[in-house]
């Protein structure tokens, strides 16, 4: 694992895409491109707030939340409140919880395949940043 934190953002990209593939490759064409597309919105998103030093406390996370609710919206067919917020707080929870990761690691050790990148830190401030702002 401690390798795919020195790995180029293509070759990260190349291996998410494959466990993707290989995970829910079975689902319909627009249920996998759904799930890619949001990821690589979360991650990337969230990576470039964190490195601009944003914290998930500050004004400006709350502006990068509503840009991914946006995004969740538009895929999801929902409206950005504080219920569906809420909603979106309990599954990235869910996501988040390390049985979860362990699961899709083992999994891919399972299936002989390149283990994902983990999300836990992108997970922890997209979380943090839903609770500080709850409400459009």
């Amino acid at each position: 694992m401690p390798e795919l934190t020195t790995i180029s953002d293509a070759e990260r990209r190349r291996i998410v895409h494959e466990f993707v593939d290989e995970t829910v490759g079975d689902a319909h064409p627009e249920v996998v491109a759904m799930v890619r597309d949001l990821t690589f919105r979360v991650r990337d998103t969230v990576e470039l707030a964190r490195a601009a030093g944003i914290t998930p406390e500050s004004p400006r996370a709350g502006h990068v939340v509503a840009a991914l609710v946006a995004a969740y919206g538009e895929v999801f067919d929902r409206v950005d409140d504080a219920g569906y917020r809420s909603a979106l707080l309990a599954r990235l929870e869910v996501a988040n919880d390390p049985r979860t990761e362990r699961y899709f690691q083992l999994l891919a050790t399972v299936n002989g395949w390149t283990p994902p990148p983990t999300l836990t830190p992108v997970l922890d401030w997209f979380i943090a940043a839903l609770r500080q702002h709850p409400a459009p």
